[in-house]
């Protein structure tokens, strides 16, 4: 496959339609899933796919085999132009649900949630899940924000940081541990302000004079 796309990029380069159609049907739909876990709107995501083809088309002569591979390479392309999109439009993350930090190829994280009983909140904000995550060890935001911000696989980060692929799950998995149990202190400290204010209420409705 890396040898077939590499060539079709090497066709695209030479104003090749018929290259350009097949990688994108090869590509594509991959390419979709790496815009959405970026922008999370399923339109947007498509913007991003049809700005970044249209960068392969008149820019595939920049590819170089030798530097890096025709999916990492597309995979960047991608990545630029949802980041592009995001602070050319002011656009807001959707929710965070926190195993979608996790890298698809493993599936390790939704097991590890589903077996503490762990559901994000529809409701739960970017903004609340991006604070726990600034809580956490160098390390282990740092993979995190690079799986989820950037969109890298397992893989991917570990070429960016250069360190084992083995160490890199390794990382991803406790980190996501640990943001379990910030997040998780994070809703204890919520249940509680809640708490405190149901009992101040009834503490003032059973004073006389209280007006509801």
């Amino acid at each position: 496959m890396k040898d077939e796309l590499a060539s079709l990029i090497e066709r695209i380069a030479n104003r090749d339609r018929r290259a350009f159609e097949e990688l994108y049907r090869l590509t594509s739909r991959k390419m979709f899933a790496v815009a959405m876990r970026i922008v999370r709107e399923p339109g947007v995501a498509q913007d991003v796919i049809q700005d970044s083809y249209i960068r392969l088309w008149r820019y595939a002569h920049t590819f170089n085999a030798k530097l890096s591979a025709p999916e990492t390479w597309l995979h960047q392309v991608v990545r630029n132009r949802a980041l592009d999109l995001i602070s050319q439009q002011g656009h807001a993350l959707n929710c965070i649900s926190i195993d979608q930090f996790a890298d698809d190829e493993d599936g390790e994280s939704n097991a590890l949630f589903e077996e503490h009983g762990h559901h994000a909140d529809e409701g739960d904000s970017g903004q609340v899940m991006r604070d726990c995550v600034q809580k956490l060890e160098g390390k282990y935001r740092q993979v995190l924000t690079l799986a989820y911000n950037h969109g890298m696989s397992h893989a991917e980060i570990a070429d960016h940081l250069d360190v084992p692929l083995g160490t890199v799950k390794t990382w991803a998995r406790r980190g996501l541990i640990e943001l379990k149990a910030v997040y998780d202190q994070y809703q204890s400290e919520l249940t509680a302000l809640s708490l405190a204010a149901v009992n101040k209420h009834r503490q003032d409705a059973e004073h006389p004079g209280f007006m509801a």
